[in-house]
């Protein structure tokens, strides 16, 4: 459950460090997730050795000619890192039921707005992904102004916005899921839903990064990831 995470905030970092809002961004984070993955690393050993992994992490965007200055951005993949563990411990404390049902209440497609439902649970991570919104101003050389208290009528029309756009992003995956079963999971099958979840990973790479965006962009890696490793039943689980 902590790689989707962990792999959507730090290509959004890779994204405004470098300037390369596409999917090579996420790639180039994939590298290096995937072979922890693969090597069974929990997330106890990730945060262990972050620093390790941010310095990879750069060498791996320097060969894939993102950066030219290897050790400016292990620093910021560093603090990419830091902050996205500020985000994780937050929404996920533990790996236990009860947790991965108020996240799946979130994310459900009925659900107008998640932060409502993180509340409720006494989870709440707006300010962690302020915080992290003002780091990709940072790193990407632009200043973010604080937001502002909206009155009523303007803060119930964003709230429109956001359940639309929520609602799109799950039904979307809801929508490549449903396809993928119908058509037997056949590899052309995968191939496709493979294509179409990337190119919504790319256009969330180059989006303003609010929070809604932000999960929106955790649901398609999710997905994207699920597919690639043939775990579909955890994405139909979620």
């Amino acid at each position: 459950m902590h790689y989707p995470l962990i792999h959507t905030l730090l290509a959004l970092a890779m994204a405004y460090h470098t300037g390369v809002h596409n999917i090579q961004a996420a790639k180039t984070v994939e590298e290096i997730m995937n072979a922890l993955y693969y090597n069974k690393r929990d997330y106890a050993y990730i945060k262990e050795n972050y620093k390790r992994l941010a310095n990879a992490i750069a060498k791996q965007a320097h060969y894939d000619n993102l950066t030219t200055d290897p050790e400016k951005t292990a620093k910021v993949m560093e603090k990419a890192f830091e902050k996205t563990f500020k985000i994780i411990d937050k929404l996920l404390p533990e790996v236990n039921e009860e947790n991965l049902e108020v996240l799946g209440r979130a994310i459900h497609m009925s659900t107008d707005d998640p932060f409502v439902v993180l509340r409720n649970a006494g989870i709440d991570i707006e300010p962690e992904l302020e915080e992290f919104r003002q780091f990709l101003a940072e790193i990407s050389g632009k200043k973010i102004e604080a937001k502002k208290p909206k009155s009523p009528e303007t803060k119930k029309a964003v709230e429109d916005v956001k359940s639309s756009s929520l609602s799109q992003a799950r039904l979307e995956v809801l929508s490549i899921l449903n396809g993928l079963e119908f058509a037997g999971f056949t590899e052309d099958a995968k191939r496709r839903a493979i294509e179409r979840l990337s190119m919504k990973v790319e256009e969330l790479l180059k989006a303003d990064p609010t929070p809604e965006n932000l999960q929106a962009l955790g649901l398609y890696t999710f997905a994207l990831e699920a597919i690639r490793r043939e775990k579909l039943e955890r994405l139909g689980k979620l």
